[in-house]
Formats: structure tokens, sequence, C-alpha cells
């Protein structure tokens, strides 16, 4: 049995409004690169100016987007 005091019927489970807001749509993708190109994603990761291989590819897409959208 759980102590009261411990333990109430609001403790834990899903929330209205709770939990990491999506930025879109998931979608699983393979990407081949020569190894030299991941080296230079890794070391971007490794120092900090991306924080992940998702975040690196979001800022190239987004990059690419400025680029065609200014001719």
């Amino acid at each position: 049995m759980r102590h009261p005091h411990f333990h109430s019927k609001n403790y834990g489970g899903a929330r209205p409004g709770s939990g990491r807001k999506k930025i879109g749509k998931s979608k699983a993708l393979r990407i081949t690169l020569p190894d030299a190109d991941w080296e230079h994603i890794d070391g971007l990761i490794a120092s900090g100016r991306v924080a992940s291989y998702a975040e690196y590819f979001r800022e190239l897409h987004e990059s690419s987007l400025t680029k065609f959208l200014e001719v």
C-alpha cells in the first residue's frame, strides 16, 4: 500500500501540454557521405558548434532554403 504522504492521484502520468514540443514530422533517412565529411561533422558536434547530426542537417537545410529563395 502506498503512503498517502508521498503519493497522490495527481502523481505521474501523461498530462495535456507536457513533454517536448514537436518541431515537425520525423522520417527515417540514410545518408552516405565520405569519411572526411563525417569526421568534419563529428568535429562540429564535439566542439559544440552543433548539438547533433539532426541539428547539423536542419541548419544545412535552412541555409539552403534561404539560398534558393534569394534566386
